[in-house]
């Protein structure tokens, strides 16, 4: 059988949308998620879960609230950006990166130690004690840092525990890990992130006994798939599968 040119030429062209179809086929959506360090445990397993019964993969970079958002403004691109406190996302809306937010799960900072408190920590002045490594996240990169300062400020701590901060970190993840392994002995950590380790108890001090916030998720205002990204939004606060994940791993929906 022979082909005319205009033939060949349709030919050619009914081949290639057909291997475009197939590769767009071979290629899910991805979500860029910006994501707080506290909800990492959550947020790992419902991105599988999430995966699985629709396809769309989300790629989350974790880190320090404060962190994310620099690298947001300088990056200007992603599809959601999910922060530890209000703060942050208040911070967000003001630089224009976002439009609105919506809640997640409530958080409280809380002081942490090893489990049965071996070094009989009771109060956050304890933590200046000889021979107690005390570490906090970074203020100026991580929420429950920029919390744990301001509220020793507003107490009058402050001045005297940053002079015995034995080791500053990126994120709460960082401490609690600290904690766990023994390379510190007490930090101040999200309450959330205390419930998962077993290793890890908490002191109540009334430093802290008041405060409380929650985290929060906003699309971006470069989504390049916006009704995607509030798609997992509503997923992320609604789905039976997503809450009994939170409620798992020990967070309470705000």
């Amino acid at each position: 059988m022979k082909y005319s040119g205009t033939g060949k030429i349709i030919g050619f062209i009914v081949l290639l949308f057909l291997l475009i179809g197939c590769k767009s086929k071979q290629e899910p959506k991805t979500l860029l998620v910006y994501c707080a360090a506290v909800v990492k445990p959550a947020l790992e397993e419902i991105a599988e879960v999430y995966y699985h019964k629709t396809g769309v993969q989300l790629d989350l970079q974790y880190g320090g609230s404060g962190t994310l958002l620099a690298n947001i403004r300088i990056a200007k691109q992603g599809d959601l950006y999910l922060s530890a406190d209000a703060s942050y996302m208040k911070q967000a809306i003001t630089y224009n990166l976002v439009e609105q937010s919506k809640p997640i799960v409530a958080i409280a900072p809380v002081l942490a130690v090893r489990s049965n408190n071996p070094k009989k920590i009771k109060a956050v002045s304890d933590v200046c004690k000889t021979g107690i490594r005390f570490g906090v996240a970074n203020p100026e990169a991580a929420s429950v840092g920029a919390v744990t300062k301001k509220l020793l400020q507003e107490s009058g701590n402050w001045e005297a525990v940053k002079k015995c901060i034995y080791v500053q970190m990126p994120t709460v993840s960082d401490v609690a890990n600290a904690i766990k392994l023994n390379t510190i002995d007490a930090g101040v950590i999200w309450n959330v992130t205390a419930n998962q380790y077993k290793e890890i108890d908490i002191v109540k001090v009334d430093d802290f006994n008041t405060y409380k916030d929650y985290t929060s998720i906003a699309v971006l205002k470069w989504s390049k798939q916006p009704n995607e990204a509030l798609k997992f939004t509503n997923f992320l606060l609604s789905d039976s599968n997503s809450i009994n994940v939170f409620k798992k791993l020990g967070y309470k929906m705000y």
